[in-house]
């Protein structure tokens, strides 16, 4: 597992690595101190002299993933930053005598200074949407360094700014390309191809096969670039409503891979389920989490040390929903969308007949109401994909009082940017950095797996954001020009079906194979004394859904997750304030 933790006091300026894992490389001379972890081996003798003559504008010609800590003894300053999209993750915490620097926010306990206190309007954030946005972390005063950005401490007088050394958004504001679609598709394939080469570079690698469009076209191209048959590996349910391992099975005998195929049981869902709390740092409820930590166990068991996933290609080649009802809302006069979310508000739906008897409605209600009233494209999203109404949130939340700005809020597309950029843009920044990428990273980083992100190669992304969207989706069909590159090894009738995700049966788990170990989390005793939530409203939520209301389900799924996190949080920290004593 790649970990460092280290602090630095602010009063005598000594500095201590508290912990490093064998992966980090590490420089420390008279002048220089440099703590680096990447997925690349590079090398610190080159990164001292380009920081010697460049600053720290070095950082951006690193393309691939990475968190630093540079400490300049002489100026007194320590510089902290990660890689431009934000795979690695990286945390500090700024308290009045330390500055506590880590890639594992749940080390940070062992700094004496740091008092770990559970920050309401985070946890807020958490239930909304199944994580945390950055830059906020579930404790209070504690924050993650945000993608592409470093943070310059100041020792002389105790002040940090931050700084953003690449944006996404910069991409787009470059002029579009005028080459035609021929050209255009050549180029994407080259970038594509020899991302994957990069990944592929490492001999002991798999591939994450669904059977999608994203996982197939990366195995197409890993398997024409190799000798040999490629590792493939592939989750599969035994409830044919949601399995689409065959699929992945059919592709992999097409393109002449060597498939894994597992099948996870209720018994797998008992055993790692409750282990999510101990590979992710904070509370996360994506319900993919487990089954990608059964294939970082099964790339284990093969002696693979790298997986090649196809994280991020919804968002750069351009999976963008309801683009036009988002663009229509934007460019609606906000004095219009006011007096029409007003009068919305207005309406008694228990007494409307048809629409009372509608599931959910006062949410639904709510969320329209949200939607009209958000300023852009990037609030639209947040609010769509929300989960609680606010008043919700302050009738659960014991402390809470408004939400907290987060990753939605920094987003700054120019008024000319193309609708399609700002959707996958937006998603980009937020629920794939923060959602898609930790599930993935995380998992794998807790069985020593490299993860490699074809999809996510700097030049791929710079390149394919000056594409105009009329190409990246041509005729309504999404992620064109990746579906035909896909199609040049793959034929359509094996590929080509309704997109539909990937879902696990975790309702059935919860009134199942789950339902012991939910109650003993989430009953009124320990609610009582984790004194978080408000009991009552958080029993009711549990009710509700044994009463065989499944709209509870995904709330129940959040607070359940949030309830197991905490226990291995407190018990963790319990045993460190023994260790201390």
């Amino acid at each position: 597992m790649k970990t460092f933790l280290a602090s630095i006091e602010k009063k005598n300026h000594n500095f201590s690595t508290l912990e490093y894992s064998s992966h980090i490389q590490i420089l420390d001379e008279e002048e220089l101190l440099i703590l680096f972890t990447s997925e690349e081996k590079i090398n610190l003798s080159k990164l001292k002299e380009d920081y010697l003559q460049e600053g720290i504008n070095l950082l951006k010609n690193l393309d691939h993933a990475f968190a630093c800590l540079i400490y300049d003894k002489n100026k007194k300053q320590l510089f902290i930053a990660k890689d431009k999209v934000g795979i690695q993750p990286l945390y500090f915490a700024n308290t009045d005598e330390n500055i506590i620097i880590g890639t594992h926010l749940k080390e940070f306990r062992q700094v004496k200074s740091f008092t770990p206190t559970i920050n309401p309007s985070c946890l807020a954030d958490y239930l909304q949407l199944g994580f945390i946005l950055q830059p906020n972390t579930i404790f209070k005063h504690c924050y993650k360094v945000c993608s592409g950005e470093y943070i310059c401490f100041d020792l002389n007088n105790n002040s940090y700014i931050t700084h953003k050394y690449w944006e996404l958004e910069s991409c787009y504001k470059e002029e579009k390309s005028n080459n035609s679609e021929q050209e255009v598709l050549i180029k994407t394939k080259r970038l594509l191809e020899e991302a994957v080469e990069k990944s592929s570079k490492h001999s002991q690698f798999g591939l994450s096969l669904s059977g999608g469009y994203d996982s197939s076209t990366l195995v197409a191209l890993a398997q024409a670039q190799s000798q040999t048959a490629v590792d493939t590996f592939s989750i599969g349910f035994h409830d044919e409503k949601i399995n689409e391992a065959h699929y992945a099975k059919k592709i992999a005998k097409h393109l002449g891979a060597k498939h894994h195929e597992y099948y996870f049981t209720e018994k797998d869902a008992l055993e790692l389920i409750p282990k999510m709390c101990k590979v992710y740092d904070e509370p996360f409820a994506d319900h993919a989490s487990s089954p990608t930590m059964l294939t970082s166990q099964l790339l284990k068991a093969n002696n693979l040390s790298t997986i090649i996933s196809g994280d991020g290609g919804d968002e750069v080649f351009a999976t963008a929903e309801n683009v036009h009802l988002l663009h229509r809302l934007e460019q609606t006069p906000m004095l219009l969308k006011k007096i029409f979310a007003k009068s919305i508000n207005t309406i008694n739906t228990k007494k409307v007949p048809y629409i009372k008897n509608i599931n959910n409605i006062e949410q639904k209600q709510n969320k329209l109401v949200q939607l009209l009233l958000a300023p852009d494209i990037p609030r639209m999203i947040y609010e769509r994909n929300t989960l609680f109404i606010e008043t919700e949130l302050q009738t659960h939340i014991k402390g809470y009082t408004k939400s907290i700005n987060n990753s939605f809020d920094t987003i700054d597309f120019p008024k000319h940017a193309q609708a399609v950029d700002k959707v996958i843009g937006s998603y980009f920044k937020t629920t794939m950095v923060d959602g898609e990428l930790m599930k993935s990273y995380a998992a794998m980083n807790h069985q020593d797996i490299r993860l490699s992100t074809p999809f996510l190669d700097i030049p791929l992304i710079e390149y394919l954001a000056r594409v105009p969207s009329s190409i990246k989706i041509k005729n309504d069909i999404k992620k064109y020009l990746l579906k035909e590159i896909a199609h040049e090894y793959i034929p359509k009738n094996l590929i080509e079906r309704p997109k539909s995700g990937f879902y696990t049966p975790y309702s059935d788990w919860m009134r199942g194979i789950l339902k012991d170990i939910l109650y003993s989390q989430i009953n009124k005793k320990r609610l009582d004394k984790d004194n978080i939530f408000y009991t009552s409203s958080i029993l009711n939520i549990r009710d509700q859904f044994y009463a065989g209301d499944d709209t509870y389900k995904y709330k129940l799924w959040r607070i359940f997750l949030f309830q197991l996190w905490y226990e291995n949080f407190t018990n963790l920290k319990e045993k460190n304030e023994y260790n201390k004593g």
